[in-house]
């Protein structure tokens, strides 16, 4: 099915729009800021600089694209300087983390300086399960073994996934789990976990694992403690991983849900509010036909973790139906998220 979603958006991008777009002559000589809310070195930053490496090609004027990095809070500060200083002429766009667009929608005691709904989103160059591992050596193989002893599962900030999930995972579904943050990312996180200071992260993309760590993945030098998909993943359940469904049951699946949504857009990209439309239709086309490119593909599968892309127009409306769910729901997933008060 996203197969034939992703050729219909490709498709389609020979509509009229498309056509005002491409001869848009802006970019000629100009150059583009691509703002990575996070720290250098994870797989963000990955994806992020094989796609500046690829997208000048597709944009008419071929305009020089620079990567920089803005990391805290989970990428939210790159967010609201998205909104509120970039410049709105489509010369930056950004890399923000999926739990930020899903912290609005959660942390009711934050003012938030910028709005999901208003951001023109260019789509997201994966999406995927995550998953809770440990390493080899320890002594937590499965979440069972987590019932009569305390597994230390450790994790960044509130809006990255390693701390959203391992809460969701502490929160509801019985497991004795000691959350320790402060983590900077998950490179950070897996070496913590090599040397024995934690038992495992939780959140941990699949796309993320083979990129930083093929290693591991290769050598099977994690035990996989639970999958989190709405549906099975055939590569994790074919590891022995279980579905987050056999430990989670009732509302809080209803939450789970929600806050695994975000995993259809798990790596995406956003220009600033009030971007001229034939503008980020430009952005959009040129960001669908750069993770399609050869060269991207080919970058990505050779690493083992070929990318799953979802158009800009897909994103927002995935968007909005993440913010039109119930509100008991939504706030029963805001809890599963956060320490105990």
């Amino acid at each position: 099915m996203r197969a034939w979603v992703f050729g219909a958006v490709m498709a389609a991008g020979l509509n009229g729009a498309t056509a005002l777009a491409q001869q848009d002559d802006f970019y000629r000589g100009k150059r583009i800021d691509l703002v990575v809310g996070g720290n250098a070195g994870g797989v963000y930053d990955v994806v992020a600089r094989s796609v500046a490496r690829n997208m000048s090609e597709q944009i008419n004027g071929a305009p020089q694209i620079t990567v920089q990095y803005m990391p805290g809070a989970g990428s939210i500060k790159a967010a609201e300087w998205l909104t509120n200083a970039a410049a709105k002429d489509g010369t930056v766009i950004a890399a923000l983390y999926p739990g930020a667009i899903l912290q609005t929608l959660f942390d009711t005691e934050r003012q938030f300086h910028f709005d999901p709904a208003k951001l023109g989103w260019i789509g997201s160059a994966d999406s995927g399960a995550r998953m809770c591992v440990t390493y080899h050596a320890s002594r937590f193989r499965s979440l069972s073994d987590a019932r009569d002893q305390e597994m230390i599962i450790g994790a960044s900030a509130p809006g990255g996934s390693t701390w959203d999930y391992a809460w969701m995972m502490k929160n509801l579904s019985g497991a004795k789990i000691k959350v320790v943050s402060g983590y900077k990312g998950t490179p950070e996180l897996a070496l913590a976990m090599e040397r024995g200071e934690i038992d495992g992260i939780c959140g941990y993309g699949l796309a993320a694992l083979r990129s930083e760590k093929p290693d591991w993945f290769r050598d099977r030098k994690l035990n996989f403690l639970v999958q989190f998909s709405i549906t099975p993943d055939a590569e994790l359940t074919a590891l022995g991983a279980p579905m987050i469904w056999d430990f989670i049951s009732g509302d809080a699946r209803q939450a789970v849900e929600l806050v695994l949504s975000q995993q259809s857009f798990s790596r995406p990209y956003a220009a600033p509010p009030g971007l001229p439309p034939t503008r980020l239709t430009m952005l959009r086309d040129a960001f669908l036909k750069t993770v399609a490119s050869p060269p991207m593909k080919d970058e990505f599968e050779k690493m083992g973790a070929p990318l799953t892309p979802l158009s800009g127009a897909e994103m927002a409306q995935a968007i909005t139906k993440v913010f039109a769910a119930p509100r008991a729901i939504i706030e029963l997933a805001r809890k599963a998220q956060q320490p105990p008060t």
